[in-house]
């Protein structure tokens, strides 16, 4: 997987927790960002910011190290990324509707190199995001 893809799944898809409801429509008070990087592969996150649906910026929603399962005696597979990659280190984002876009830039560590990458929220994830679920809090 390319770098520029690093990141995508990670924002895109560690989106959603919750348990109560919120206000913005949300069926929970705030959703998580929540950010890896594949085997070996340690990042720096300078800024992960977030646009709502209501088009409210919230800027450094999450920066700082990337979650890396770095394997034991580093005997692992540097190739790809691990088999249960957890849900990565965040943060979560209170007071914002759905979010509509994510902007992530990072700094590698293994090599001097910066990436960014603007992820739009497909309108299935969002619709996800507000249908409520029940869960164990």
């Amino acid at each position: 997987m390319s770098k520029f893809k690093l990141l995508w799944v990670c924002a895109v898809f560690g989106l959603m927790v919750g348990c109560a409801k919120g206000s913005h429509g949300l069926p929970y008070d705030g959703w998580r960002i929540g950010l890896f990087a594949p085997n070996y592969m340690e990042v720096w996150i300078e800024t992960a910011d977030a646009v709502d649906v209501r088009d409210r910026v919230f800027k450094r929603a999450m920066s700082g190290v990337a979650a890396v399962q770095t394997p034991k005696n580093l005997k692992g597979n540097p190739r790809g990324w691990p088999s249960y990659p957890g849900w990565g280190k965040g943060k979560y984002v209170y007071g914002a509707a759905v979010p509509r876009l994510i902007y992530v830039r990072w700094q590698s560590l293994v090599e001097p190199q910066t990436y960014e990458a603007y992820i739009v929220i497909p309108e299935a994830i969002q619709q996800a995001m507000i249908k409520p679920e029940k869960a164990f809090c």
